[in-house]
């Protein structure tokens, strides 16, 4: 199943410069009024303070470069054939994944992910050798990220009735984040000082089964800080169409863990994009928390790494600024 064989894509986005987490707020009681304007010019200037000409190519893409090592496996075994349709057993889903981003034009950014199988023989035609995305990606509050991502079936050596890619299978996603309003964070928080960020979607497949077209759907999610690194987050999803959906679409998703996302720093976590269906609904979607996954992922120090072999490195302590980043965002935010 998709949610199984595929969930490191939760935690594949990437975002340069995000100060260290925290609860305390920022902002004080003497805040601007809101204007569109500036909310779209904070979601879409590029910073280029940083490209001061005093650094050389090589440094630059050490800097704002990023790459995440990780590994996936499913909580509980399912029952499934090869890809040939043949020789069904129970096997648990595991894979290996390799992710190579670029942010050096924040909030602009590029990204790809391989993916290695740990029983290839049982790789489905739905998993992808490779998914990639790439967008605008804003995760401050009141901005938009305009994002498109492709996680069908790609394949590096197609075969016949495979693609190399198809555009068309992948996904446009809008959206718009926002603080939650302190009486509701009240209610979800013990410190009075806590911020908890949330965001609302809008999702465009353009052809998500052969021949047909133009699903959509919208997302409102929430992540709540815990202790440290340590969080929470959950999302829930309004289908327009009912017909465009099947009992795999979940009503929400969820997921916890321990997001060190800086230079050097692991992820440990645990994902669930199974379907899950809102007690209330009477779709048949019974996804649980054994549907889920666990990802465990270590991210690169490319600038120590280019320090060490240039022998430029000083010794001295340098901020590791975050690079990489779950979609949910982080809990301590600049404006």
């Amino acid at each position: 199943m998709l949610f199984l064989s595929t969930p490191c894509h939760a935690f594949d986005l990437y975002m340069e410069d995000i100060p260290d987490p925290g609860l305390k707020k920022l902002h004080g009681s003497d805040e601007k009024g809101w204007s569109f304007w500036d909310m779209l010019e904070r979601s879409f200037k590029i910073d280029t303070e940083k490209f001061n000409g005093k650094s050389s190519f090589g440094e630059v893409l050490a800097r704002e470069m990023s790459v995440n090592v990780g590994y996936t496996t499913a909580v509980r075994s399912i029952k499934q054939s090869n890809k040939d349709g043949n020789s069904p057993k129970e096997i648990v889903k595991q894979s290996f994944t390799q992710t190579i981003g670029f942010n050096g034009l924040s909030p602009y950014y590029g990204r790809v992910t391989f993916y290695q199988y740990a029983d290839p023989n049982y790789q489905q035609g739905y998993e992808p050798d490779f998914s990639y995305s790439f967008g605008v990606a804003n995760y401050a509050p009141d901005t938009l990220s305009i994002e498109y991502s492709n996680y069908g079936g790609n394949r590096l050596s197609p075969k016949d009735g495979e693609e190399f890619t198809d555009l068309n299978q992948g996904t446009i996603t809008t959206t718009y984040r926002f603080e939650v309003p302190e009486d509701i964070v009240h209610l979800l928080h013990p410190d009075d000082e806590a911020r908890i960020l949330g965001w609302t979607s809008y999702n465009l497949t353009p052809e998500y089964q052969p021949g047909k077209w133009w699903k959509q759907w919208f997302g409102l999610g929430v992540s709540v800080p815990i202790w440290g690194n340590i969080s929470a987050w959950a999302q829930g999803n309004i289908y327009p169409d009912s017909s465009q959906t099947t009992t795999g679409d979940p009503d929400f998703t969820y997921g916890f863990g321990y997001y060190d996302w800086s230079p050097g720093g692991f992820i440990l976590a645990y994902s669930s994009y199974a379907p899950n269906g809102f007690p209330w609904g009477n779709s048949g979607k019974d996804g649980d928390f054994f549907d889920g996954s666990f990802f465990f992922g270590y991210n690169l120090d490319l600038q120590a790494i280019w320090e060490f072999l240039t022998g430029r490195d000083n010794g001295r302590k340098r901020d590791k600024a975050s690079k990489t980043r779950p979609p949910w965002g982080p809990r301590y935010m600049e404006w």
